[in-house]
């Protein structure tokens, strides 16, 4: 059986885990990757606990069609589990094990919030994965202009690192060890610095374009020996996504592609016009309009290589509109956690302003 070792906040500590009712989806997102736990406790004005709110209630709800803008009560679990103020180690260790959650709020007799829970699963290093993990290192980078005229784009320094061993660091976290990188542009740049992954613990084999097959089409040069799901990822782009989330995600939704999308939302800088045929209905001043964008980041079941031309050109969408026409279940993974698509200056710049992972 796991042991499992739990701590509990004080009162000043815990103020900083609750939010209101009115507060808004973008506010809630800020204090679960702000603060450890993945928490939020939601109160109404009499500082009553109404509801609590994880990575998996927000992530259900963008899902649903919820946006950033939506209300906290909107999207809380208003049948949580808790403990009263009397609580043994027993009762917190048998719910963490029943219930597999990591986090329990603790409330007076007035439901009142007086603490929280957290369970830490005691692990040496996270489990083995065999997956394949696929990263795409092989473009030109032309957004970034002069500054890739000599460095592959995924070799750009983020803090002293290649943005390419930022994402090769974060995916050792949640425990794989196979990495296949597509590479053409500049590719001895990246060979020659990540070599093998001996060095490391992992190993890295590497997929060489003769010439460019767009952002999926290397994928046909792969000779993949497995029943895994297969990761594929942009090698520019930095994320705090929940790959054990994701693949689980893939798993129970029994998907052959899933593809991580990111709210964007833009400011339409006009009054748009509501119409019911020939008839205005209202107008709209500078309203923003809010959609997913495709992340980067994708789960294929290993048989994705059938709908690929071995060496023939093709983009990441018009494979995933492939697996569409061929009737295949492609769903979407909404990720709220940080994201950046290192492809501009501006990007570059900002990504050693905030990239500490």
């Amino acid at each position: 059986m796991n042991q499992i070792q739990g701590y509990t906040l004080n009162k000043r500590k815990i103020e900083n885990y609750c939010v209101s009712t009115d507060s808004i989806i973008k506010d809630v997102i800020k204090v679960l990757n702000d603060l450890p736990g993945k928490i939020v406790i939601v109160t109404d004005t009499n500082n009553v606990v109404v509801g609590t709110i994880t990575d998996g209630d927000i992530r259900r709800a963008l899902l649903d069609g919820k946006f950033m803008s939506s209300l906290a009560q909107e999207v809380m679990n208003v049948k949580f589990i808790f403990l009263n103020e009397c609580y043994t180690k027993k009762q917190a260790y048998d719910l963490f094990l029943k219930h597999s959650i990591k986090q329990i709020p603790v409330l007076d007799d007035n439901k009142t919030l007086v603490t929280i829970v957290f369970s830490n699963e005691i692990k040496t290093k996270n489990q083995r994965k065999e997956n394949y993990v696929i990263i795409m290192a092989g473009g030109k980078g032309k957004r970034l202009g002069k500054i890739t005229t000599k460095c592959p784009k995924p070799m750009l320094l983020v803090n002293n690192k290649p943005i390419i061993e930022h994402i090769i660091d974060r995916m050792r976290l949640f425990g794989f060890s196979k990495y296949l990188i597509a590479v053409n542009y500049l590719k001895e740049r990246v060979k020659s610095y990540l070599g093998n992954g001996q060095d490391k613990g992992i190993n890295i084999k590497y997929i060489e374009e003769e010439k460019f097959l767009g952002t999926a089409g290397s994928l046909s040069l792969l000779e993949l020996n497995t029943d895994l799901p297969v990761i594929v990822l942009n090698g520019d782009v930095l994320s705090l996504v929940n790959f054990d989330e994701l693949l689980n995600y893939f798993r129970v939704s029994e998907s052959y592609a899933t593809v991580c999308a990111r709210e964007h939302s833009t400011k339409i800088p006009y009054g748009v016009i509501q119409t019911n045929d020939n008839n205005v209905t209202g107008i709209l001043e500078k309203p923003d309009h809010s959609c997913y964008v495709n992340a980067g980041i994708y789960v294929f079941n290993p048989k994705f290589q059938n709908f690929l031309d071995h060496g023939i050109h093709c983009d990441m969408p018009e494979l995933i509109n492939k697996l569409i026409g061929a009737n295949c279940k492609v769903n979407y993974f909404p990720i709220h956690e940080y994201w950046l698509d290192v492809g501009l200056p501006e990007t570059l710049m900002k990504a050693n302003d905030e990239w500490d992972n």
